[in-house]
């Protein structure tokens, strides 16, 4: 097996669209960190313009809890088109984790991602105008941002919606 090819198998996410290979994804509770950040280092090397290298590469420093590290290779990957990564650096600010907490900037990134027309870009900023993370509510900006995310698969935000539709704004959904 190839680097990037080493890169793929231990880092890919399930929701990347640039992931290779939708059947051979990692989730992130089962990320090998060390063995990734290794892969992913190499493989980067070989094809530095591959966004979702950095990405990957994000992804392992992110289960390390090497937060700053994991923004670097997000920021790389977002420069490059990467919407995934556009997520993931939302997640970073809005957890506050080992890393700045700015709910402000975690809304502005995941605009930035749902703009991208990535599915989990569309669910976490539909989330933020939900609950008000980062700026005001908005329930008829997130139930458009929540349909978006749905009409391309994504379960919890089906879910989001019913909850929206019952309870009204301020669900309590979470993107992480």
């Amino acid at each position: 097996m190839g680097v990037i090819q080493s890169c793929d198998h231990l880092a890919s996410a399930p929701w990347d669209p640039d992931a290779p290979d939708a059947q051979r994804t990692v989730n992130f509770r089962d990320l090998r960190a060390s063995a990734a950040v290794a892969a992913c280092r190499a493989a980067i090397a070989e094809a530095p313009r591959l966004r979702r290298l950095h990405f990957q590469l994000g992804r392992a420093y992110d289960r390390q809890g090497a937060n700053h590290d994991a923004f670097e290779a997000y920021r790389r990957a977002a420069e490059l088109g990467s919407g995934a990564a556009k997520v993931n650096i939302g997640i970073l600010y809005q957890q506050g984790r080992r890393f700045e907490k700015s709910d402000a900037k975690a809304r502005a990134w995941f605009r930035d991602a749902a703009e991208t027309g990535i599915p989990e870009g569309m669910y976490c900023y539909a989330v933020a105008l939900d609950n008000g993370i980062g700026g005001s509510p908005d329930a008829a900006a997130a139930r458009a941002w929540y349909v978006k995310s749905a009409e391309r698969g994504t379960t919890k935000a089906r879910d989001a919606l019913v909850r929206l539709e019952l309870d009204g704004s301020g669900t309590g959904v979470r993107c992480d």
